[in-house]
């Protein structure tokens, strides 16, 4: 605002407002600007509460979110095509992801939705951290972090850019797992993965060495990131063998996992799902009609 007041005033100082005068220039611009920085506030944060709303959905429908985070030109968009077979433009850039793009991912029976964000930079003006606000979050809220590297540079850069990655993240994921991602590992010899992880292993958790490129790896990865998602609970259930035993089996296929299912007097359930899943299950039965293990 105080530079749109310069230029307003430079332009107009042989005009005054007064009698049949055009008005006061710089009184109108500036308040034309805040309403338009309001304006824009307001959709911001009508926007933070839709994501938030969003999330919450996810998690009730019984999706794991798993964001996509790292340094930028690690190949996070290239590792998002080859996992969930998506075109989402990947380029030798800055900032080609500013929007974050979000997919569901198939881990055998488990419901996920991965994300991919914006890439970190080292020293990022505070301003900008601002601007990405709602890009992070998708990152700081997540069940699970992929944090991409790329594999390729000298072990020295890679634990420079783990070490902004980190710092970027540290304060906020209050205890969400991080996988290691280290991409393009179709440039390395294998007989130097070992090295690599002598140099950065203490900055690198669960490492999986992979190769978005050639679709290599994505086993591994997809093994991996089974084994860190939020536990799921196992249990039997015996539901009436009626209409609304039915429409209770129907549901449990949609939030989980059926493992067994043997029709009766009674419909014998064997399931897994998360633990606010099983327990709507039993809240949707009678006391006498529900059994669990655990």
């Amino acid at each position: 605002m105080p530079r749109a007041r310069a230029v307003v005033s430079l332009l107009k100082k042989e005009e005054r407002a007064g009698f049949m005068g055009l008005g006061d220039y710089e009184d109108s611009y500036e308040q034309d600007l805040k309403k338009r920085i309001t304006r824009i506030q307001n959709e911001l944060e009508s926007a933070e509460k839709d994501d938030e709303s969003l999330r919450a959905l996810r998690h009730r429908k019984g999706f794991s979110l798993i964001s996509l985070a790292g340094y930028t030109n690690a190949g996070k968009s290239t590792l998002f095509n080859a996992i969930v077979n998506e075109s989402v433009e990947a380029k030798n850039m800055l900032f080609t992801t500013l929007v974050p793009m979000t997919r569901a991912l198939d881990l055998g029976g488990r419901k996920a939705l991965l994300t991919d964000t914006v890439g970190f930079i080292e020293d990022l003006p505070h301003w900008l951290v601002d601007a990405f606000k709602s890009t992070l979050d998708e990152i700081f809220l997540s069940d699970l972090i992929l944090l991409v590297v790329d594999a390729s540079e000298k072990p020295e850069t890679i634990l420079q850019k783990l070490s902004t990655s980190h710092d970027t993240l540290w304060d906020r994921i209050q205890g969400v797992p991080i996988i290691t991602v280290l991409n393009k590992a179709d440039l390395v010899d294998e007989s130097e993965f070992d090295a690599i992880m002598e140099h950065v292993g203490y900055m690198a958790p669960n490492p999986v060495f992979v190769s978005a490129k050639k679709g290599t790896g994505m086993d591994a990865l997809k093994a991996e990131i089974m084994k860190h998602l939020p536990p799921w609970c196992f249990c039997s259930l015996s539901l009436p063998n009626s209409e609304k035993g039915m429409s209770i089996l129907s549901w449990l296929y949609e939030e989980g996992i059926v493992h067994r299912v043997e029709f009766g007097q009674q419909i014998l359930v064997d399931y897994e799902a998360r633990t606010e899943i099983i327990n709507r299950a039993h809240a949707l039965l009678e006391p006498q009609e529900a059994q669990r293990s655990e």
